[in-house]
């Protein structure tokens, strides 16, 4: 009788990994730097924006009475945008909760299901927050509130829903479309000059960009030489190298006006073509702010006996009190 060998046994158990790996760990820069607050109380928010008279500099004569008197709210206006409920759902089956016993689910199929779908739900609000989308109102359930993302605040034009004041809204000089092969210090180094003219403060700036645009911005230590298609790269080394590392990467950027710390994302521009990898936002992020109404919550439903049922959502509205400030760079190649 021939011996038992291992092709033929019956009854081997199955050697299963008790863990689930995904790869994706996109980072969300904007839901986790953007200030917040909880005081969203109407689907419809407002907030006053005011700007200061030009200087004047004429004198006064002597022993001439006051006739005339300012209005010192004569710049001030209203900017406006809508909220935003963002959601998902989550459901297994009876048998697959109750029965089966899932490699990497420790806590049973519908606890992955929650956890995972927080994390989709953050990332739709990222998304949201980075988009350009417009302000829209509700106006049936096929049409629901939309809040205004990034992209379209930072504009030089008002729009049609809820339209910035002229007097507030981003400056041309503000808003760089230049190809990420053709952008350049000098032009990115006029956008920060461009937002220091409105804010007239140096300050430390936050750049959220995409993936072309960081490249691009490491490429300013670079310099072309003779050659068309020859590039040399400048670097300046205070360290030995015996450990073998060479960094090659510009995490910040700090200009005759501004500092900008840079941080890279994969969720800008998303429902734009060809945008995402090439959209930056440059931010002062105290004139932003990230209103809730609901935090991203989970909600158990009714089990109608096919098998537990859950949703995660969240209520949430961008507020930029002045997008004066904002600075913007828009590639499409």
């Amino acid at each position: 009788m021939p011996a038992l060998t291992e092709p033929a046994q019956i009854g081997k158990r199955e050697l299963l990994a008790d863990f689930i790996s995904i790869a994706d760990a996109k980072e969300k820069p904007l839901l986790a730097m953007l200030p917040k607050s909880r005081n969203l109380t109407n689907m419809l928010m407002q907030w006053q924006a005011d700007a200061y008279a030009s200087p004047v500099l004429s004198g006064v004569a002597d022993g001439k009475d006051v006739g005339e008197f300012e209005n010192a709210g004569a710049n001030r206006a209203l900017i406006k945008n809508y909220c935003q409920k963002v959601r998902r759902t989550a459901m297994v089956g009876d048998i697959a909760e109750n029965v089966s016993d899932v490699a990497g689910a420790k806590s049973g199929e519908l606890a992955r299901a929650v956890d995972k779908k927080l994390e989709e739900l953050s990332r739709d609000i990222e998304a949201v927050l980075g988009s350009d989308n417009d302000a829209v109102e509700e106006t049936s359930s096929s049409t629901p509130y939309q809040t205004r993302g990034l992209g379209t605040w930072i504009k030089a034009t008002a729009g049609t829903t809820l339209p910035v004041p002229s007097a507030f809204l981003t400056p041309s000089a503000s808003i760089d479309s230049t190809a990420m092969a053709s952008l350049t210090q000098s032009t990115f180094k006029g956008v920060l000059k461009s937002i220091f003219t409105q804010h007239g403060k140096s300050q430390n700036l936050t750049l959220v960009c995409g993936t072309a645009l960081k490249e691009t911005i490491t490429g300013f230590t670079q310099y072309q030489g003779s050659s068309t298609n020859t590039w040399g790269t400048i670097r300046a080394f205070n360290d030995k190298l015996d450990g073998g590392k060479i960094t090659d990467s510009i995490t910040a950027f700090e200009g005759d006006f501004n500092t900008v710390v840079i941080h890279p994302s994969l969720l800008l521009a998303n429902n734009t073509t060809n945008a995402p990898t090439r959209r930056g936002y440059v931010l002062a992020m105290d004139m932003l702010e990230l209103r809730w109404n609901r935090m991203p919550r989970v909600k158990p439903l009714q089990d109608e006996g096919g098998g537990p049922r859950a949703l995660v959502d969240a209520i949430f509205g961008l507020v930029y009190k002045n997008p004066l400030v904002g600075g913007k760079f828009a590639a499409t190649s």
